[in-house]
């Protein structure tokens, strides 16, 4: 069967692709000998470059990883700063918040922030107290605290003394922790220069100012350090037109104060972990512009060192001034003044703390720049001749075969090519097979058969089926020739299956004049009636449109019904797909007993189109073995008029030859689409 030769010509394909690779027959010889040459030159070449390549790419590599470390070190040294900072911020806004805490509730909210932040070496509240509130303030404090309390400050001798007379005072009121720091309690702030400056920085302000490293020793024991401070203010409701700093001075209530010890920040923060051969310096470079600063510490101020291998002089590692010259943002070098040569590697990150300035020195030691890993680029080099040496032995040892291995190659490109052209014969053929197959059955069904099933016989549950039938053909039968008759119906028919196709419906049968088309399989679809209706409408538009040579007019008649069938494969070799059931019968029937010109539809069909489609009730009619049944005209399409010719019209005559003659000649026509006679 036609099925069967195309799944044998689908068995042969891949044989068909495995001998399309055959090598093509080729007259060029390559010179082996030069070919070998090249690959040779080519591979060393490349491993050579390769090795150069990898050489430089292991001294990028140490810089990046260096320059990723100074990264990390500056990040964490940044993130440790900031959360050493926020708990003065925190307490600084506790205060603004909830005003002036007793000194018990100030020191149970500081305890286990300095527990978390080991740097936090104090923290302390210095109140503003006028001068006409100092003996009361010093009375109170004598009372409650220490009966020797007073606002003091130190002499030149450093010793104690009474404070001297002043508009204000600044005197270190709360201090956590306390022990130790007893005797700094009531020191006037003020009193000291380079506080004075730092507090009236943070007045003027009114932010976090951290000042640069001092030495903290109001009590006597020196400790250094930065301290950071922030001004405390009275609430107050911001009235219009007043600005921001009007009244700042005015609703000052105290500083809140931080000291900060650098010494082991690098390990604290944890910026020493994993640094290794790298030599760490902390150095403030705020550009100091505030009275009085400048002269107290140089511009650029070592804050803190960590050294893994010793590399500065002792005693430049413990002087104030920072040992590194700034070249650029991210690069520096060390200063001639420490006298240590380094050419390059010196790697600068910039820190911001609050008001500050802060740079982070690495400079790496010479076992640091001394560690590279040039294996890797050895290996590259033997991996490298290695591959040139595969290809370059294969190539030499096929010489011998070289002519062999050619003439076999020729052979089975001709045996290849001869049998393209003949599966290339054999695929046309099929393709012929396969188009003669699909204008007997649908494809579905074909595919069904090409897979061996021997018996196809489906039931659908509801399609819509359509039978046409051109009215007067028994009289123009009789005035031409066959061959001018079959030329007509050809044309029609023609005309018919190309509408069928454009709306996916599937052709059945055609017996004299009579077209048998179906909506719904054998790929069930939902809107089956809707798809019949609008063919049946075209084929109206059609036989409108349609002139024999002899000028003879047609009209014809559709009937449509709606319902279930039972559709399947007649026949083992000329065999049909066909559709058997009630429903055939009773299309027959709508459309045997149509009106000429006119679209006649069940009541099946109706209820199926009545949304999208006007009708025309016809009435009941006698129908052979159902009796009487309600029937429908298919009027038009809801806004859109269905085409009616002339040649629908019928005249007197023609519509008393119609009931005399059509309306017994195209029942008998249609006859034998019926396989169960009523």
């Amino acid at each position: 069967m036609l099925f069967q030769i195309g799944r044998n010509v689908n068995h042969l394909s891949p044989v068909t692709h495995l001998l399309s690779q055959a090598p093509s027959d080729s007259s060029i010889h390559l010179n082996h000998s030069l070919l070998c040459n090249a690959i040779f030159i080519v591979g060393v070449g490349f491993s050579v470059g390769a090795f150069i390549f990898v050489w430089h790419w292991e001294q990028r590599r140490r810089d990046y990883e260096f320059n990723r470390a100074s990264d990390i070190i500056a990040g964490r040294l940044q993130q440790h700063a900031d959360e050493d900072l926020e708990v003065i911020r925190t307490l600084g806004d506790f205060f603004d918040a909830s005003g002036v805490p007793p000194e018990q509730a100030f020191g149970q909210f500081v305890h286990r922030s300095m527990k978390e932040h080991p740097t936090i070496r104090l923290l302390a509240w210095a109140p503003r107290v006028g001068d006409e509130e100092r003996e009361l303030f010093e009375y109170d404090n004598q009372f409650t605290r220490d009966r020797n309390f007073e606002i003091h400050q130190k002499n030149l001798a450093g010793d104690y003394i009474r404070a001297q007379p002043s508009s204000e005072y600044y005197p270190l009121h709360y201090i956590v922790p306390e022990a130790g720091n007893e005797g700094a309690l009531g020191f006037n702030l003020t009193s000291h220069p380079l506080y004075q400056v730092a507090l009236n920085h943070a007045a003027h302000t009114g932010e976090m100012v951290v000042t640069g490293k001092l030495e903290w020793n109001p009590d006597g024991e020196t400790q250094q350090g930065v301290l950071a401070i922030v001004p405390v203010y009275a609430p107050v409701e911001e009235e219009p037109g007043l600005a921001l700093g009007d009244d700042r001075h005015d609703r000052l209530q105290g500083y809140i104060l931080g000291l900060f010890t650098l010494n082991d920040i690098f390990e604290v923060s944890g910026a020493d972990r994993g640094v290794s051969l790298i030599n760490l310096y902390l150095c403030d470079e705020t550009v100091q512009t505030a009275a009085g600063t400048a002269a107290t510490q140089p511009a650029k101020t070592l804050l803190a060192s960590y050294e893994t291998l010793p590399q500065l002089p002792e005693s430049t590692a413990t002087t104030i001034a920072c040992p590194i010259d700034t070249v650029s943002k991210s690069e520096a070098s060390v200063s001639t003044a420490s006298g240590i040569s380094l050419t390059q590697g010196v790697t600068r990150r910039q820190i911001e703390i609050a008001n500050r300035h802060w740079s982070v020195y690495a400079i790496p030691t010479e076992e640091f720049q001394a560690k590279r890993r040039h294996w890797r680029s050895w290996a590259t080099l033997i991996v490298g001749l290695l591959w040139t040496h595969i290809p370059v032995t294969y190539l030499l040892t096929s010489l011998s075969r070289t002519a062999q291995i050619e003439r076999l190659a020729r052979e089975r490109a001709l045996k290849a090519e001869q049998l393209r052209q003949a599966f290339r014969q054999l695929e046309a053929e099929q393709a012929k097979s396969e188009r003669l197959l699909l204008n007997v059955l649908p494809k579905a069904i074909a595919d069904r058969l090409k897979q061996n099933e021997n018996t196809i016989a489906d039931s659908f549950p509801e399609v819509t089926v359509l039978f046409a039938d051109i009215v007067g053909f028994t009289r123009l039968a009789s005035r031409v020739s066959p061959p001018e008759l079959v030329k007509i119906l050809n044309r029609i028919f023609s005309a018919f299956d190309r509408l069928a196709s454009e709306y996916g419906l599937e052709k059945i049968k055609t017996i004299g004049d009579a077209y048998m088309v179906v909506g719904g399989l054998p790929v069930p679809r939902t809107d089956h009636a809707e798809a019949i209706a609008r063919m049946a409408i075209a084929m109206l538009e059609e036989i409108e449109q349609f002139d024999s040579q002899d000028r003879e007019s047609f009209s014809m008649r559709i009937g449509i019904h709606t319902g279930p069938v039972v559709a399947g494969v007649i026949g083992t070799n000329k065999f049909i797909y066909d559709l058997w059931g009630d429903t055939v019968n009773t299309a027959s029937r709508m459309e045997s007993h149509g009106v000429p010109g006119r679209i006649q539809v069940s009541p099946t069909t109706y209820e199926r189109l009545r949304h999208a489609y006007d009708f025309e009730e016809r009435g009941p009619i006698r129908i052979k073995g159902k009796g009487d049944m309600m029937v429908y005209l298919l009027s038009t399409r809801k806004n859109r008029p269905i085409p009616r010719s002339s040649a629908w019209q019928l005249s007197s005559s023609e519509a008393s030859t119609f009931n005399s003659e059509d309306a017994d000649d195209s029942p008998d026509a249609i006859a034998s689409f019926r396989p169960d006679p009523i």
